[in-house]
């Protein structure tokens, strides 16, 4: 399964964006997806997401269903600068 390292500007906080994201757990997680880390800038207006998803256009085909769209910018996403950074081929989290 790919991993997808993405950024996003939001404008309401990490914590709003965070509740926005394990809200969809579920639905994401039925179509293959999985949030490995979120994390934040200091001034909390870009998050860095690492994510296990079932394809690298996963970002387009769910991430932008009305839906899906409605939740992240009611939560803050500015969807239009969903950013790929880079597909990730393996990483390591420490101790």
């Amino acid at each position: 399964m790919p991993q997808l390292l993405v950024t996003v500007k939001i404008s309401k906080g990490f914590r709003t964006w965070t509740e926005m994201a394990k809200s969809m757990e579920e639905k994401a997680g039925s179509e293959g997806a999985k949030v490995i880390w979120a994390a934040t800038n200091p001034d909390e207006t870009s998050i860095y997401v690492m994510m296990d998803v079932p394809n690298p256009e996963f970002m387009q085909t769910f991430g932008l269903r009305e839906d899906v769209k409605k939740a992240r910018e009611e939560a803050g996403a500015d969807v239009s600068s969903t950013t790929v950074i880079t597909q990730i081929s393996d990483y390591w989290l420490g101790d």
